[in-house]
């Protein structure tokens, strides 16, 4: 299956970037550099099909407000890769409030991020440091949206829902970052939710209920 994620990028905002008729451009993402905080590294030509496909399953690339699936703002007129990265150019839906209000926030800076949602088609995992340290290249992505945020840096976006956390990874990421454990803590109970975990593989429909009750057990001991 699939995994769906999302990337934060920052991005400064010129006057020359925001236009009066509510058009803008930026970069959804960029490729190489330091892993993400998941170990996450984006290749150039990840986004090569996507964009040829009009976005994942042909359905085209949405224009969404803090990734809510409800609040349209708009429509991206170009996407294109570049050597830095997916660079975009979106329009805003100025007759709508939604559309004025990010127009309005865009202007005064006070959004300064976007972020791409995809689902994760192919990629290589690379060992360092004697396999202490893992990074993931992504070397092909389904887009499927991409959304205008607040808070670019935010690490915690990068699993959407208990119902999209099924591999080991998901889990420590979210021990680490919502229980503020240790790499090594999170790891043995990782290892200890491992049998959980290659049951909700194997198992669409069990998958979420079964997360939810590992969950649950790790806020009785006081992992929240």
């Amino acid at each position: 299956m699939p995994e769906r994620k999302h990337i934060d990028i920052p991005f400064e905002i010129k006057e020359a970037d925001v236009l009066s008729d509510g058009s803008f451009k930026g970069f959804g993402s960029t490729f190489g550099g330091k892993p993400d905080s998941y170990g996450d590294v984006v290749n150039q030509g990840a986004f090569s099909k996507t964009i040829k496909e009009g976005g994942r399953s042909g359905n085209g690339v949405a224009l969404l407000w803090q990734h809510n699936a409800e609040q349209p703002i708009g429509v991206w007129n170009q996407l294109e890769e570049t050597s830095k990265g997916l660079k975009v150019h979106g329009q805003l839906a100025m007759k709508t409030q939604l559309g004025q209000e990010a127009y309005e926030l865009l202007k005064m800076k006070a959004i300064k991020g976007l972020s791409i949602g995809f689902d994760t088609k192919d990629f290589e995992i690379v060992e360092s440091n004697k396999g202490k340290t893992r990074t993931r290249y992504l070397k092909e992505v389904a887009l499927w949206e991409i959304s205008l945020v607040t808070f670019p840096a935010n690490t915690r976006a990068s699993v959407t829902s208990i119902k999209e956390m099924k591999t080991e990874r998901d889990l420590e990421n979210y021990l680490r970052e919502s229980g503020n454990l240790t790499k090594a803590a999170s790891q043995y109970l990782v290892k200890l939710c491992r049998p959980a975990l290659i049951a909700m593989r194997d198992s669409d429909d069990s998958g979420p209920t079964m997360m939810e009750s590992i969950l649950d057990g790790l806020k009785q001991m006081n992992i929240k």
